[in-house]
């Protein structure tokens, strides 16, 4: 771990501890809430999933009913085949309907010869680290029932407005590696890191490909259908059957509300126990006030006392610290008397007041009364 992460972790701890733990309950709360919100969303998106039709190519176009039906959920499994036409890749030559060809700068880390505590690279050049040249292209393509031969009915895929990914086949992969220039230098010496390569790929949707389709179906003519990305479902095209699916949702939504509830219990027992320590602390300090107040009221009547009987006190008397006056103050909680007065409060008004005998902190003094 780098200096720069080590004191970062360091920070985070230290900001977590504030408070008796009531930040790190507070912030553990908002993670609760973060994941229950979550739960809400992915529990709505497998019941869409659910109540998706499933059918066939061939009967895809009975799902919807009458002229102008409205469209609806539903999810068909088939072959990728191109309408009219397609695309050929450059590199490998597979013929597809989707491609995305991706450029993207590659960094190693460095600290720099001056050694900074912060990022400066994040600052100055994370626009062009992040910098990612993409390229996607798609054509008209349909699914169809078999992968080989005349199908039996077509179905056809709008991709236009589709947010969620797709299940695009690797290609190309190549590492390019970058010429080192003189503004390389120049971030290698301020930065933490600089470019070395280039990385090269290119994907695409092959044809033949076996995919299931969920979205909103509708009539596009009177003899075929389309579907398209309904944006409350996180699939549109994918390799997983409608019934892994819903099995990868359901295993989320119980991973989400059960994290939310441990984390829901974390946070209120934190809470609660920054507030009982804090209630705690308040209690001490309001004790050792009215101790301390009572003890400046008898400080007259103390001195009085110490003044008229200094000749006879015995050697076990002594306060330990000036060795001159008897011992009037126990210290609270260990309970030593072993001070008179006027060092008790001495020692008392220090930032840490610890009893001259055992070293442990001292929450107030009382004054000790001879019978």
């Amino acid at each position: 771990m780098s200096a720069r992460d080590r004191e970062t972790a360091e920070a985070l701890v230290r900001l977590a501890a504030s408070l008796d733990g009531a930040v790190l309950g507070l912030g553990t709360a908002a993670v609760a809430v973060a994941s229950w919100v979550k739960y809400l969303a992915v529990s709505g998106q497998l019941r869409l999933v659910a109540s998706a039709t499933t059918a066939s190519i061939a009967d895809a176009h009975s799902l919807l009913s009458g002229d102008g039906a409205e469209p609806r959920i539903a999810a068909v499994r088939g072959y990728v085949r191109a309408h009219d036409k397609f695309f050929r890749a450059p590199f490998s030559g597979e013929a597809g309907v989707v491609t995305k060809h991706t450029q993207m700068c590659l960094f190693t880390e460095w600290r720099g010869i001056f050694g900074w505590t912060f990022d400066l690279h994040a600052l100055l050049f994370r626009s062009w680290k992040e910098q990612i040249v993409t390229s996607f292209r798609s054509v008209p393509f349909v699914l169809v029932s078999t992968e080989l031969g005349n199908p039996t009915g077509v179905v056809h895929i709008n991709v236009d407005k589709a947010d969620q990914p797709l299940p695009l086949t690797t290609v190309f992969h190549k590492l390019i590696p970058l010429e080192t220039t003189p503004y390389t230098l120049f971030q290698t010496i301020i930065g933490n890191g600089y470019p070395i390569a280039l990385l090269d790929e290119e994907k695409i949707l092959p044809i033949g490909k076996k995919i299931t389709a969920i979205g909103l179906c509708q009539a596009k003519d009177a003899e075929s259908v389309e579907i398209t990305s309904c944006p409350e479902i996180p699939f549109f095209l994918s390799e997983l059957t409608k019934d892994e699916m819903q099995a990868q949702l359901a295993s989320r939504a119980r991973i989400l509300f059960w994290g939310s509830i441990a984390l829901g219990t974390l946070s209120v027992c934190l809470v609660g126990h920054a507030i009982y320590r804090g209630w705690t602390r308040i209690k001490l300090r309001r004790e050792a006030r009215h101790a301390r107040q009572m003890f400046e009221e008898a400080e007259d009547a103390i001195h009085r006392d110490d003044s008229s009987d200094d000749d006879e006190i015995g050697d076990g008397q002594l306060c330990v610290v000036c060795l001159r006056k008897r011992r009037r103050a126990a210290f609270i909680p260990c309970g030593h008397l072993v001070c008179c007065s006027e060092c008790a409060l001495t020692i008392e008004r220090t930032p840490h007041p610890l009893c001259p005998m055992c070293r442990q902190d001292i929450r107030y003094m009382m004054r000790v009364y001879d019978s």
